[in-house]
């Protein structure tokens, strides 16, 4: 019976050295948290706007990552791309109306990438140039009137590589008629323009299914992003 004392220390000292060591792992973990988000608060924030193509839909593709691992640790790269999204607001899916919109505005970005325009091709969602221009700028002005925004980088979107276009289809020869008017979108605002399109026209290799890019597309488009933002 005298041993009972003996052992509640003894059991005592071990629980009071196990709780030790886990408020010691959750302050390094919670440490290393706030360094990370301090990280993250000091860098360039960039967000990368886009339909699929930026999308990140396999872990060698999504060229902002690979944009991210270029530009180095004084940025911070998010994808806020949207499988089958368009740019205007009239299309059967409306890039505004996507959670990923909605979070690359609370992102508060400092410079925003914006490529779409490839879902706009389709017979169901092509209008005109004209009505294609109004619906991009007035999503392009909710970005420019960010007050975190100073700089905007509007791409066009790369070559399109189908052979067979059906009703409803992305339809490769609306794409130049996209460039030209993202291009003249661009001048009007006095914004940098990426000519994507004429960037990825002697590329098929670089996209798998003629229209995602594969790990070679992205490596390539991050790199264009790259040389924009570095001149």
């Amino acid at each position: 019976m005298k041993r009972q004392p003996t052992n509640k220390r003894f059991f005592r000292t071990i629980l009071f050295i196990f709780f030790f060591l886990i408020s010691a792992c959750g302050a390094v973990h919670q440490n290393d948290k706030e360094e990370s988000t301090q990280g993250d608060e000091d860098a360039i924030r960039v967000a990368a706007v886009g339909d699929s193509i930026t999308a990140e839909y396999s872990s060698d593709t999504g060229y902002p990552a690979k944009l991210n691992d270029l530009l180095g640790d004084d940025y911070l790269v998010e994808n806020f791309g949207a499988s089958n999204y368009a740019a205007q607001s009239s299309s059967d899916f409306p890039y505004e109306t996507t959670d990923a919109y909605q979070e690359s505005l609370e992102f508060k970005p400092n410079i925003v990438l914006i490529m779409l325009g490839t879902n706009d091709t389709k017979s169901t969602n092509w209008q005109s140039s004209e009505a294609f221009k109004k619906e991009y700028t007035n999503l392009l002005e909710n970005y420019l009137n960010l007050k975190s925004v100073s700089r905007v980088i509007l791409a066009s979107p790369p070559t399109v590589f189908l052979e067979t276009v059906f009703e409803g289809s992305i339809d490769p020869e609306i794409i130049h008629p996209i460039r030209n008017t993202i291009k003249d979108i661009a001048s009007e605002h006095d914004l940098e323009f990426v000519d994507m399109t004429k960037q990825t026209m002697d590329h098929p290799e670089c996209f798998f299914d003629g229209l995602h890019p594969n790990a070679e597309g992205t490596e390539e488009i991050a790199r264009i992003f790259y040389q924009q933002m570095n001149q």
